[in-house]
């Protein structure tokens, strides 16, 4: 039989495996594709980080899977993190019992011990961190909605992609190619090992935690960016953003966020969380006005969303009664439209008054959310019915409405 057929078949057996995995889902859920040098240090280096302190009871619980079907070698040994021990257990296998002290009800490892070749092989995940050489799996998750970081590596280099990369150069960087050990040929019969394999696993044990920190609500947070490094050589470059036009001080690029991210800065009253403002200026741009109330409701407080000229948004989340319309440095007039909260019912309360008319002219239309209702204005000169005298002429009267089904306004 050969190689080919084995490996086949090894795989075959190890994928059916897949049946027997738990899949109910933790709060938090991490996928590491690969268990060899960069994949095994990677971890022992992010477990034994998270399974205590603040941030892990802030995220609940987490549940880190990992994925390779190759077992241990003595060849193995002089650059991945097992022993003499393990070899001929798969890999996937020993790094779950070597790191099963720092476990409990809140961190969970899964073994699993197959490799990735199409979406059916992988569990949803948040956060996917590929440490394998293979084009195959790369393209798999690349392809997914994953959060995901690329780890490469070869002698004392290593190169870093991850989702914000622009996606046509990571497919440039994933061309179709053999699989190769992170070492040059020879290295380890020679001892002359090259360590780019630890600071790729450095730099992704980085990013799970800083991610994880991010989304916990500690706004100094500050994921490593996608590079290329050497030790030798430095730092060899930074890699294209799939975005590069410069926001705006102060613009919100909308997101949709999960529930159970939301859920933690709305628990802690976190106001100013960056999550929070980029899911209302999500909604917006969706058009689901009522949910943006909603979440004003929960925190207890009043939303308000700017748009400029450029179609930027500007979200502020304050007290009741003291949200008005800031337009921040960068944001560009005439403006289009001004949406925020109150309490309850919607209405033209005196701030409100007071912004429209110091606004006129340079405000196209105003919306005012209230739990089941809303009120808009636009400024028109020669509006038959007006909300007011002087500057508030120009801003016409219009009747409350209901939310349509959805949430969206008529």
């Amino acid at each position: 039989m050969t190689d080919e057929c084995l490996n086949d078949r090894n795989y075959e057996s190890s994928l059916m495996q897949i049946d027997n995995i738990d899949t109910e889902l933790y709060d938090y859920e991490i996928a590491v594709i690969g268990a060899g040098g960069i994949g095994s240090n990677l971890l022992n280096a992010l477990v034994p980080a998270l399974h205590r302190g603040e941030l892990l009871r802030n995220l609940r619980t987490v549940r880190i899977r990992v994925h390779d079907s190759d077992r241990v070698d003595e060849s193995n040994l002089a650059h991945q993190k097992f022993n003499y021990d393990d070899i001929g257990s798969y890999k996937v296998r020993a790094i779950e019992k070597h790191l099963s002290q720092f476990t409990n009800e809140r961190l969970t490892i899964e073994a699993c011990p197959w490799d990735i070749r199409d979406s059916s092989d992988m569990l949803p995940a948040d956060l996917t961190i590929v440490a394998v050489d293979s084009a195959e799996a790369r393209r798999v998750v690349h392809s997914s909605d994953t959060i995901f970081l690329d780890l490469r590596c070869l002698g004392d280099s290593f190169i870093a992609l991850d989702t914000s990369v622009d996606s046509d150069f990571v497919s440039k960087m994933t061309p179709d190619q053999k699989s190769q050990s992170c070492q040059y040929d020879g290295a380890i019969e020679s001892g002359n090992i090259q360590f780019g394999y630890l600071i790729a696993a450095a730099h992704g044990a980085q990013w799970v935690l800083q991610t994880l920190r991010w989304w916990a609500g500690q706004d100094q947070a500050m994921p490593p960016p996608p590079q290329s490094a050497s030790i030798t050589l430095g730092t060899l470059g930074r890699m294209p953003e799939g975005e590069s036009v410069l926001q705006p001080q102060g613009c919100i690029k909308p997101q949709r966020q999960q529930a159970k991210f939301l859920d933690i800065h709305i628990e802690t009253n976190d106001y100013d969380s960056p999550l929070i403002k980029q899911h209302v200026a999500s909604l917006v741009e969706d058009g689901k006005l009522q949910q943006v109330w909603s979440i004003g409701d929960q925190l207890c407080r009043e939303i308000s969303i700017l748009i400029d000229a450029a179609g930027k948004m500007f979200v502020d989340v304050g007290e009741s009664g003291q949200v008005k319309m800031a337009p921040p440095e960068g944001a560009v007039a005439p403006f289009q439209q001004w949406i925020h909260t109150h309490p309850k019912d919607p209405y033209w309360s005196k701030t409100d008054r007071d912004t429209l008319a110091c606004f006129s002219g340079l405000l196209t239309e105003a919306t005012v959310l209230g739990e089941s209702q809303y009120l808009v204005t636009r400024y028109q000169k020669g509006v038959t019915s007006s909300i007011g005298s002087g500057p508030l002429s120009n801003w016409s009267s219009e009747t409350t409405l209901p939310y349509a089904r959805g949430g969206e306004l008529q």
